[in-house]
């Protein structure tokens, strides 16, 4: 894409996507100018090092004069009704999204996987099967690499598994997903697209410009997902963990099945719960239809492990599993994250972010019990409230203790909020943290006979 060269071009946010995309365009000889809202001890530390490489940077504003570009980057984060969004289309200027300039500037093929939860583990566990198959990969997207520096290390006759979200869906133009994934669609950043039908449609657009010699894997357990495999263009690869089918993959009779003929039985699964699964059903499919060897595919399976605070089991005291699912930040990935448990002892709570909690009603069985704590902690209450008994705790610590007094052998304690973080912690990474801590006082406790089965 050397007509990049001399092309005047904007990028809109300072963060790991917009920090990446001007440094691959810079090195590509266009001249880049980064613009950035807000400051921070990060943003300017960020800001400096990109001077320093010769990047013109603004930081704690926009420069609505300034707008002269060919084309704007903008990073994900920035919604379509920010002030810069209405002054780069008043000015004429091309806006597109990161994951559309990788596409353009990419000579390999993109396994893109979307759906409100479960994408960083699939994106994750669909990388690690095309590394055991020997094909030239990366991971990238929001799993932690930005697809603009990923495709950089990737040679034609490879592939990138891509984590795409909705809102680096809702602006491609061009960019073909050679492999597209549909996990799941349930109400969420609604506050950013305007309305569920906009976010809906923002997924949808992962097959938009796919072709007949394309796939789309679709989870046939989901209606979103499901209704969209109706309009695909291409090849549809069905899964599920309900059923089988000759076309795709499947669950029947505790076995994994690969187009009829069984994989892996279901008790490799290295993912607790119906949501693992559900992950790796995902992966295996993509990367099978996408012509890596089956047993590279079961061998990447068995050795995967799950990833931080998604569904991971942190500890095992007295036969009860303890796990933390900090990642679930909204009601859908927590209703998910039950399915296939028993006897589990709820952790919920946070910020709702406007988000309707009623839908974690049904997680009522298997949850026995359930601890609220955080800003949703009312309406919590009421969701469960003649249901199960419900408890409240000011942290994370009284939390799992309260928790721990329900449990029963061979049930679980679930960390599973169904909210966001913000409320009480600087994200969900440090509130998972502050779970494992917290069992493990526990456990410590419980060794020392300090604590008794049954004390909050």
């Amino acid at each position: 894409m050397n007509r990049l060269a001399g092309m005047r071009v904007l990028v809109v946010g300072v963060g790991t996507t917009g920090a990446a995309a001007a440094r691959v365009l810079h090195s590509l000889h266009a001249k880049v100018r980064v613009t950035e809202s807000s400051t921070s001890a990060e943003i300017e530390r960020t800001a400096s090092e990109l001077r320093r490489e010769g990047i013109e940077v603004e930081i704690g504003g926009h420069d609505f004069d300034a707008l002269d570009a060919d084309v704007a980057i903008v990073s994900p984060g920035v919604p379509p009704h920010a002030d810069i969004m209405r002054a780069l289309e008043n000015a004429g200027v091309d806006v597109v999204g990161e994951v559309e300039v990788a596409y353009r500037l990419a000579r390999c093929d993109f396994l893109a996987v979307t759906g409100t939860n479960g994408k960083t583990t699939t994106t994750t566990l669909l990388a690690a099967m095309l590394a055991e198959g020997g094909i030239p990969s990366a991971a990238a997207g929001n799993i932690g690499t930005p697809a603009i520096e990923a495709v950089g290390r990737v040679p034609a006759g490879g592939a990138i598994a891509l984590e795409v979200s909705s809102f680096q869906l809702a602006s491609i133009e061009e960019f073909r997903a050679r492999v597209a994934v549909m996990l799941n669609v349930a109400e969420d950043h609604t506050d950013w697209h305007g309305s569920f039908d906009a976010y809906v449609a923002a997924k949808a657009r992962i097959i938009e410009n796919q072709t007949s010699g394309d796939s789309f894997i679709p989870n046939m357990d989901d209606p979103a997902a499901r209704a969209l495999a109706g309009t695909a263009p291409g090849r549809v690869v069905p899964f599920s963990a309900t059923s089988a089918s000759v076309d795709g993959i499947g669950v029947a009779e505790g076995r994994i099945l690969w187009r009829g003929e069984e994989l892996l039985a279901l008790s490799d699964v290295p993912l607790p719960g119906r949501a693992g699964v559900e992950d790796v059903l995902a992966a295996a499919a993509a990367a099978l239809d996408y012509g890596v060897d089956r047993r590279a595919v079961i061998r990447a399976i068995r050795g995967f492990r799950p990833l931080r605070h998604r569904l991971e089991v942190v500890a095992d005291a007295r036969g009860i599993r303890f796990i933390d699912d900090s990642k679930a930040t909204n009601p859908h990935a927590a209703v998910t994250a039950v399915r296939g448990l028993s006897d589990v002892v709820l952790i919920a709570g946070g910020r709702a972010k406007g988000i309707d909690l009623s839908v974690m009603r049904g997680m009522v069985p298997p949850v026995r019990a359930v601890v609220v704590m955080g800003e949703a902690a009312d309406e919590l209450e009421r969701v469960f409230a003649d249901g199960v008994p419900v408890e409240r705790a000011r942290d994370m610590g009284e939390a799992v203790r309260r928790a721990y007094a329900h449990a029963v052998p061979d049930g679980s304690v679930l960390l599973s909020p169904g909210c966001a973080s913000l409320d009480m912690y600087k994200n969900y990474s440090a509130r998972g943290e502050a779970f494992v801590r917290a069992v493990k006082t526990l456990i410590g406790e419980l060794e020392r006979g300090e604590g008794m089965h049954g004390d909050a």
